[in-house]
């Protein structure tokens, strides 16, 4: 058995978020709306349609310069239109993450209406 070495942390960097939502909605798309309003400064964000969960991925850019990062986000089937916005507006580094939530669904009912 190994010892463990007290220089060195193992950090989980995956963010999981398992909700059930029925309605029938083109998750990416919302996404992508979501992001454009969000603008996530010196992000790189790509999203894709996840088969079970919602999945945030993100690191470091070095290319953007200092500062710099990317972001993988998986969208599940199943995703409601809050998780969606929750984890955008926490990976775009939103201060105040329930009011940008409750903006970004303000917003999409605006545009269906």
């Amino acid at each position: 058995m190994r010892e463990r070495d007290p220089h060195h942390v193992a950090i989980d960097r995956e963010l999981h978020v398992e909700y059930r939502d029925p309605s029938d909605f083109d998750r990416i798309a919302f996404a992508l709306r979501a992001l454009d309003r969000l603008r996530p400064k010196r992000m790189t964000v790509a999203v894709y349609s996840a088969v079970s969960t919602l999945r945030v991925e993100r690191g470091r850019n070095l290319q953007r310069g200092e500062g710099g990062s990317w972001a993988i986000v998986g969208i599940p089937p199943h995703a409601s239109r809050e998780h969606i916005a929750y984890a955008l507006a926490e990976l775009a580094g939103v201060e105040a993450v329930p009011y940008a939530v409750q903006s970004l669904l303000a917003a999409e009912r605006a545009s269906d209406a």
